[in-house]
């Protein structure tokens, strides 16, 4: 059986679309905390999910489609779990507004064009790594978030924009570069000492910086 490039490519994009939710989901599950993580950025990405599965539908794409469908279920339950954890709570009002702004776009397309949509759901992956970074670097303690989940996004992200210059898929390109330069922010953030972190944002009194985190390993 020959394989095109583009189905090798979005094989390969919704196996780890699927894999990188993964992480978060079990550590969340496993530490009973989620420290440093934005329940509004998983809220967002929920959505977006669900905008996303439907692009593919329409636009009769299996492999914008599949890599979508597949990630909701980790995705959401994140959700549930960082929201019963105590995870952040701020800017819950994000996936209210882009649930609604999803659903305008959509009805404005006969007389707009795809173009508005097909831009709002590239930049869509701004609302869940915008967050989550505002989060984690105002957290002292982050020891609840998923090194390993955003590793894993910015290989998804590249496959993703592969898959989108192959099969001419602007959204996917939008996709890509947003992925790759919030998951970057955040591991960032990860991989800065606590007592560096402590110079940049101000420290509780009581809080020992050193000890306000369990040490993170990409095997989260």
């Amino acid at each position: 059986m020959n394989l095109s490039l583009a189905t090798v490519v979005g094989l390969a994009g919704t196996l780890l679309a699927f894999a990188y939710t993964v992480p978060q989901m079990r550590k969340l599950a496993r530490s009973g905390s989620a420290a440093g993580v934005s329940v509004a950025a998983l809220a967002n990405s929920t959505v977006s999910g669900i905008a996303w599965t439907t692009f593919g539908v329409v636009e009769h794409e299996v492999w914008v489609v599949l890599p979508a469908l597949l990630a909701l279920p980790g995705t959401a339950g994140a959700m549930v779990l960082a929201w019963r954890r105590g995870g952040d709570r701020d800017r819950l009002w994000m996936p209210l507004v882009w649930a609604a702004a999803i659903a305008v776009l959509t009805a404005l397309v006969p007389v707009l064009g795809s173009r508005p949509i097909i831009v709002a759901l590239g930049c869509s992956i701004t609302l869940m790594v915008g967050p989550a970074a505002v989060t984690a670097w105002r957290s002292h303690d982050v020891s609840a978030i998923a090194a390993s989940a955003w590793a894993m996004l910015i290989v998804d992200a590249a496959l993703a924009g592969a898959y989108g210059l192959i099969a001419d898929i602007d959204a996917n390109l939008i996709y890509a570069l947003v992925a790759t330069s919030g998951a970057v922010l955040i591991l960032t953030r990860l991989a800065v000492p606590p007592h560096v972190h402590a110079r940049l944002v101000r420290v509780p009194d009581g809080i020992d910086p050193d000890v306000a985190r369990d040490d993170l390993s990409l095997a989260a």
